[in-house]
Protein backbone atom coordinates (compact mmCIF):
# COMPACT_ATOMS: atom_id res chain seq x y z
CA UNK A 1 0.00 0.00 0.00
CA UNK A 2 1.35 3.48 -0.86
CA UNK A 3 1.90 6.09 2.15
CA UNK A 4 2.39 8.81 1.73
CA UNK A 5 2.21 11.74 4.00
CA UNK A 6 -1.44 13.22 4.25
CA UNK A 7 -0.95 17.11 3.22
CA UNK A 8 -0.90 18.33 -0.02
CA UNK A 9 1.21 21.60 -0.84
CA UNK A 10 -1.24 23.96 -0.86
CA UNK A 11 -2.46 23.13 2.64
CA UNK A 12 1.23 23.09 3.75
CA UNK A 13 1.71 26.71 2.49
CA UNK A 14 -1.65 28.01 4.57
CA UNK A 15 1.04 28.16 7.29
CA UNK A 16 4.97 28.27 5.56
CA UNK A 17 4.45 30.47 2.33
CA UNK A 18 7.94 29.40 1.52
CA UNK A 19 8.95 25.90 0.53
CA UNK A 20 12.53 24.85 1.64
CA UNK A 21 14.33 23.78 -1.51
CA UNK A 22 16.88 21.22 0.03
CA UNK A 23 20.27 19.94 -2.04
CA UNK A 24 22.22 18.70 0.52
CA UNK A 25 22.34 16.74 3.61
CA UNK A 26 23.26 19.96 5.89
CA UNK A 27 19.98 21.67 4.46
CA UNK A 28 18.03 18.42 5.44
CA UNK A 29 19.11 18.29 8.62
CA UNK A 30 18.92 22.10 9.08
CA UNK A 31 15.02 22.42 8.14
CA UNK A 32 13.98 19.22 10.22
CA UNK A 33 15.33 20.93 13.21
CA UNK A 34 12.56 23.51 12.41
CA UNK A 35 8.94 23.49 12.78
CA UNK A 36 7.20 19.98 11.92
CA UNK A 37 4.64 19.42 9.11
CA UNK A 38 5.50 21.63 6.20
CA UNK A 39 6.17 21.13 2.33
CA UNK A 40 9.81 20.38 1.47
CA UNK A 41 11.41 20.05 -2.41
CA UNK A 42 14.48 18.11 -2.60
CA UNK A 43 16.51 18.50 -5.75
CA UNK A 44 20.00 18.42 -6.65
CA UNK A 45 21.22 15.51 -4.55
CA UNK A 46 21.20 11.99 -4.00
CA UNK A 47 18.10 10.46 -2.72
CA UNK A 48 19.52 7.73 -1.13
CA UNK A 49 22.10 9.29 0.39
CA UNK A 50 19.03 11.45 2.44
CA UNK A 51 17.37 8.08 3.43
CA UNK A 52 17.60 8.18 7.00
CA UNK A 53 16.47 11.91 6.73
CA UNK A 54 13.51 10.86 4.75
CA UNK A 55 12.39 8.26 7.05
CA UNK A 56 12.31 10.72 10.13
CA UNK A 57 10.80 13.94 8.02
CA UNK A 58 7.74 11.80 7.07
CA UNK A 59 7.46 10.61 10.63
CA UNK A 60 7.05 14.02 11.84
CA UNK A 61 4.52 14.96 9.06
CA UNK A 62 6.77 16.58 6.64
CA UNK A 63 5.10 16.40 3.07
CA UNK A 64 8.53 15.51 0.85
CA UNK A 65 8.16 16.77 -2.75
CA UNK A 66 10.73 15.22 -5.26
CA UNK A 67 11.91 17.14 -8.23
CA UNK A 68 12.30 14.22 -10.32
CA UNK A 69 13.79 15.97 -13.32
CA UNK A 70 16.97 17.15 -11.00
CA UNK A 71 17.77 14.09 -8.35
CA UNK A 72 19.92 11.40 -8.49
CA UNK A 73 19.35 7.89 -7.40
CA UNK A 74 15.91 7.28 -9.13
CA UNK A 75 15.09 7.06 -12.69
CA UNK A 76 11.48 8.75 -13.31
CA UNK A 77 10.46 5.51 -14.64
CA UNK A 78 7.24 3.42 -13.14
CA UNK A 79 9.60 1.24 -11.51
CA UNK A 80 11.51 4.92 -9.84
CA UNK A 81 7.96 6.50 -9.25
CA UNK A 82 6.76 3.61 -7.52
CA UNK A 83 9.96 3.25 -5.29
CA UNK A 84 9.35 6.86 -4.76
CA UNK A 85 5.80 6.74 -3.20
CA UNK A 86 5.61 2.79 -1.46
CA UNK A 87 9.71 2.95 -0.19
CA UNK A 88 10.26 6.84 0.62
CA UNK A 89 7.38 7.84 1.28
CA UNK A 90 7.77 10.68 -0.87
CA UNK A 91 4.17 13.30 -1.22
CA UNK A 92 4.74 14.58 -5.02
CA UNK A 93 6.94 15.28 -7.42
CA UNK A 94 8.02 17.99 -9.88
CA UNK A 95 8.70 17.81 -13.40
CA UNK A 96 8.59 19.53 -16.74
CA UNK A 97 7.42 17.08 -18.69
CA UNK A 98 3.10 15.84 -18.25
CA UNK A 99 4.28 11.94 -19.38
CA UNK A 100 6.08 11.60 -15.93
CA UNK A 101 3.26 13.51 -13.77
CA UNK A 102 0.59 11.45 -15.72
CA UNK A 103 2.82 7.87 -14.87
CA UNK A 104 3.02 9.84 -10.88
CA UNK A 105 -0.38 9.81 -10.57
CA UNK A 106 -0.87 6.27 -11.00
CA UNK A 107 0.92 5.62 -7.90
CA UNK A 108 -0.79 8.03 -5.81
CA UNK A 109 1.54 11.48 -6.07
CA UNK A 110 0.83 15.06 -5.85
CA UNK A 111 2.04 16.00 -9.20
CA UNK A 112 3.74 19.91 -9.74
CA UNK A 113 4.78 20.57 -13.19
CA UNK A 114 7.43 22.87 -13.66
CA UNK A 115 6.97 25.64 -16.57
CA UNK A 116 9.82 27.90 -17.40
CA UNK A 117 8.63 31.34 -18.73
CA UNK A 118 10.81 33.72 -20.92
CA UNK A 119 7.75 35.92 -21.99
CA UNK A 120 3.78 36.30 -21.77
CA UNK A 121 3.54 34.38 -25.38
CA UNK A 122 5.50 31.80 -23.85
CA UNK A 123 3.74 30.99 -20.53
CA UNK A 124 0.35 31.15 -22.42
CA UNK A 125 1.74 28.11 -24.64
CA UNK A 126 3.16 26.84 -21.53
CA UNK A 127 -0.29 26.85 -19.71
CA UNK A 128 -2.35 25.14 -22.84
CA UNK A 129 0.03 22.11 -22.63
CA UNK A 130 -1.41 21.50 -18.77
CA UNK A 131 -3.07 18.67 -18.50
CA UNK A 132 -5.23 19.11 -15.10
CA UNK A 133 -6.65 15.70 -14.67
CA UNK A 134 -2.58 15.29 -14.08
CA UNK A 135 -1.36 18.28 -12.52
CA UNK A 136 -2.42 19.33 -9.31
CA UNK A 137 -0.03 22.92 -9.05
CA UNK A 138 2.25 24.12 -11.61
CA UNK A 139 5.74 26.07 -10.49
CA UNK A 140 6.21 28.81 -12.53
CA UNK A 141 9.98 29.88 -12.92
CA UNK A 142 11.61 31.79 -12.84
CA UNK A 143 9.65 32.94 -9.97
CA UNK A 144 11.08 36.82 -10.54
CA UNK A 145 8.65 36.83 -13.87
CA UNK A 146 5.52 36.32 -11.53
CA UNK A 147 4.72 39.81 -10.79
CA UNK A 148 5.07 40.95 -14.56
CA UNK A 149 3.48 38.61 -16.32
CA UNK A 150 0.98 37.00 -13.90
CA UNK A 151 -1.27 39.81 -13.73
CA UNK A 152 -2.36 39.85 -16.90
CA UNK A 153 -2.75 36.16 -17.29
CA UNK A 154 -4.15 35.18 -13.45
CA UNK A 155 -7.63 34.72 -14.84
CA UNK A 156 -6.32 31.86 -16.93
CA UNK A 157 -4.59 29.60 -15.00
CA UNK A 158 -5.50 26.35 -15.03
CA UNK A 159 -4.64 26.28 -11.38
CA UNK A 160 -3.02 27.55 -8.40
CA UNK A 161 0.76 27.85 -8.57
CA UNK A 162 3.82 28.42 -6.81
CA UNK A 163 7.07 30.42 -7.95
CA UNK A 164 11.00 29.01 -7.84
CA UNK A 165 13.86 30.22 -9.36
CA UNK A 166 15.88 33.31 -8.57
CA UNK A 167 14.23 34.39 -5.51
CA UNK A 168 16.94 35.82 -3.37
CA UNK A 169 14.81 38.27 -0.73
CA UNK A 170 12.32 38.68 1.81
CA UNK A 171 10.50 41.53 -0.65
CA UNK A 172 10.80 39.47 -3.73
CA UNK A 173 8.98 36.64 -1.75
CA UNK A 174 5.95 39.14 -1.29
CA UNK A 175 6.18 40.60 -4.15
CA UNK A 176 5.39 36.89 -6.01
CA UNK A 177 2.91 36.11 -3.14
CA UNK A 178 0.91 39.47 -4.04
CA UNK A 179 0.95 38.12 -7.44
CA UNK A 180 -1.36 35.48 -6.75
CA UNK A 181 1.12 32.40 -6.14
CA UNK A 182 0.26 30.14 -3.34
CA UNK A 183 3.99 30.05 -2.41
CA UNK A 184 7.40 30.49 -3.32
CA UNK A 185 10.26 27.68 -3.18
CA UNK A 186 13.47 28.66 -2.64
CA UNK A 187 16.73 27.05 -1.44
CA UNK A 188 17.85 30.18 0.78
CA UNK A 189 17.65 29.28 4.50
CA UNK A 190 17.67 32.92 5.73
CA UNK A 191 13.78 32.57 3.80
CA UNK A 192 12.37 29.26 4.77
CA UNK A 193 10.92 30.60 8.82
Amino acid sequence: MITQAGRSLLQSMTRYKVIPVIESRVQFSQILEHAQGRALLLRHCNLFDLASQLSSAYRSGYSIYVNVDHVDGIHPDAAGLHYLAEHLHITGIVSNHPKILCLGKQFGLETIQRIFTVDSTGLETALESVDREYTDVLDIAPALVIPYLIPNLIDTLPLPFIGSGMISTSQQVQRVLRSGASGVASPRPELWL
